[in-house]
């Protein structure tokens, strides 16, 4: 079968980037990688439904539904290519889970059945030429599963793989030891790293005084260095190379030049190097955006005072292994202090795709650590800033992504923000303007003070307190709307911001389906509206009609006795509430009930 020109240029670029991606239920990819988008080259919202051959979108439907999610599923469909031609695909379904928001993930694969042989070919030139290059060497290399528990040791004359050995990891061990191959005095350190291999360590490099390549009772230096490595269908896999002495003075050599170029916990570039990579792709920036990403992990500091420091650098050695694994060769990947790192992206002009990428790393840190904690959940904050748009010069775009990162942790944390001119240039303003001292504050003591001062001025002058703290709160939570209903029939008697069409009531808080999502508080919130689809279909429907995207709901009185209902909404775009605006709308709407003012 012949494949079209475009489709081998697709290839010739993306043959080794698996087409991935991570859909809901309603088929939405909300994580993919750049050659998913690539394949089909679509700029809005990604329904993998649209794009499959008509007449199996039915059949499509049915096997993602049916999928328990237990092991690996897969079916042959038709998907469009960016040509327009509809190609056959092997579409496998890797695994399924419950996501943040409650709602069922499915992780997906896509392979080109059409192009696998032109694949196949190129791999199997790119292996020809590893082994000729590996046989040149003196080096032996190691992998070990932790699911059959195999070891081999192996090495390449000219193009041919000999096996050294391939047994039990405990079985080769033991026999290291019985036939006296392990230099006595090192019997710890190879218990350690066998330790190290079956615990996945996620790289080690150990010396050990060993006889195993000889055999015949001279010893020499050997150097084992392993690291972990995520195999194709999500099995993880623990290779690495074992390095003779004539060569690991070399390899020392290479680990100081490292040393100077890469953060050793991490093993992502250090601060220096990072920021010298930045200005330079900024400097020789042409046609191509620069992003400049800020990172920071959510919780990291309960991780260190409940775990201890040591527990603490192996949850920066994931992060940063998972941010190069996620932004691949999409940019370069640095640690600049603490729990902070710095991703330069430099192959993502299209902000619906830096989205998807934002979304992928701020996803895929949050799995990664998704069943660690049980008191708390290892995530990230994401600001991120890009040239020209945002400015070209690295000081400006690095404070304007710093500047995100602080209004992600602000919302809430777990998020990503990025530079908007018409959103966030005069708070930004304001954010550089603003005196240390106020800046130690916080946000959330600022907003603290103003409801408090809000509860002063409400015993004096009740109906200006309440205009006044409402207009602050327009502003500060940087909403669309305040509306406030009151009495038995829940009208509305007061709004401020967005005139919204079919908000002359809010009847809908008597109904059953409301009651749910109160979950028994007295108040409701949700970040997205379009989430509660399923849970609470007629108030979506409602609210889409009011043209709400994030609405913040907190009841008058009690959900015995509903006096009134306050309502923060968000009509521009959706958000997730942080804790401190729930708290200052649910404190303004007690006070509010509690003050008798006209309005009511």
């Amino acid at each position: 079968m012949q494949t079209s020109k475009s489709v081998l240029e697709y290839e010739k670029m993306h043959r080794l980037s698996k087409r991935r991606a991570a859909i809901d239920s309603k088929y939405r990819a909300f994580v993919t990688s750049k050659a998913f988008t690539d394949y089909f080259e679509f700029e809005h919202f990604y329904v993998l439904t649209d794009f499959v051959y008509p007449e199996e979108v039915e059949s499509l439907e049915q096997f993602i539904k049916d999928y328990s999610g237990e092991n690996p599923a897969q079916q042959v469909f038709r998907f469009r290519f960016k040509d327009g031609s509809y190609r056959y695909n092997l579409l496998r379904l890797l695994s399924k889970k419950k996501g943040i928001d409650g709602d069922t993930n499915v992780d997906l694969e896509l392979v080109d059945i059409e192009s696998l042989e032109s694949i196949n070919e190129n791999l199997m030139s790119d292996v020809s030429k590893l082994r000729m290059f590996l046989g040149m060497t003196e080096e032996y290399a190691f992998l070990y599963n932790r699911a059959d528990n195999m070891f081999s040791v192996f090495r390449y004359e000219q193009y041919q793989k000999v096996l050294v050995y391939n047994m039990d990891i405990d079985e080769w061990k033991q026999e290291m030891l019985d036939k006296g191959f392990i230099a006595q005095e090192d019997y710890s350190v190879f218990i350690t790293m066998i330790s190290a291999i079956k615990s996945y360590e996620q790289s080690f490099s150990i010396k050990i005084n060993s006889s195993m390549r000889t055999q015949n009772g001279v010893m020499e230096p050997l150097r084992f260095c392993g690291t972990m490595f995520n195999g194709s269908g999500h099995e993880k896999l623990m290779t690495g190379r074992i390095i003779p002495e004539g060569t690991a003075s070399q390899q020392k050599v290479i680990e100081i030049e490292d040393e100077l170029h890469y953060d050793s916990l991490t093993k992502v570039y250090n601060k220096k190097t990072i920021t010298e990579y930045a200005k330079k792709v900024l400097r020789e920036r042409k046609k191509n955006r620069i992003t400049l990403v800020i990172l920071d992990v959510d919780h990291f500091k309960s991780v260190n005072d409940t775990y201890g420091h040591l527990y603490g650098d192996k949850v920066l050695a994931r992060v940063g292994y998972k941010l190069k694994e996620v932004v691949g060769d999409n940019g370069v990947v640095g640690r600049i202090g603490g729990d902070e790192f710095m991703i330069v992206l430099d192959q993502i002009n299209d902000d619906q795709i830096l989205r998807g990428m934002l979304r992928a790393i701020r996803t895929q840190i949050k799995w990664e650590f998704a069943d660690d904690f049980e008191d708390f959940m290892v995530t990230c904050s994401i600001g991120a800033s890009f040239a020209p748009n945002n400015g070209t010069e690295f000081e400006d775009l690095f404070k304007k992504a710093d500047y995100c990162l602080y209004i992600a942790k602000e919302k809430g944390r777990d998020r990503y923000v990025f530079f908007r001119d018409e959103l966030h240039r005069e708070s930004y303003v304001e954010f550089l303007n603003k005196s240390a001292s106020n800046m130690a504050n916080g946000r959330e003591i600022c907003e603290l003070k103003a409801i408090s001062g809000f509860m002063k001025k409400i015993q004096i002058d009740k109906d200006a307190a309440v205009i006044e703290m409402t207009r602050h709160m327009l502003s500060a939570f940087k909403l669309d709307s305040i509306n406030v209903y009151y009495g038995s029939d829940l009208k509305r008697v007061y709004n401020i911001g967005l005139e919204q069409p079919h908000s002359e009531n809010a009847q809908y808080v008597n109904t059953q389906e409301y009651q749910k999502l109160l979950e028994g508080n007295t108040y409701m919130q949700s970040g997205y509206i379009y989430n509660l689809e399923n849970e609470a279909p007629d108030f979506c429907n409602l609210m889409q009609q009011r043209g709400v995207f994030s609405t913040l709901q907190c009841i008058i009185g009690t959900r015995d006795n509903i006096k009134g209902l306050v309502t923060f909404n968000k009509c521009r775009e959706s958000a997730r509430w942080a804790d401190y605006e729930i708290d200052c709308a649910i404190i303004f709407s007690t006070v509010l009930s509690m003050s008798e003012a006209t309005i009511l």
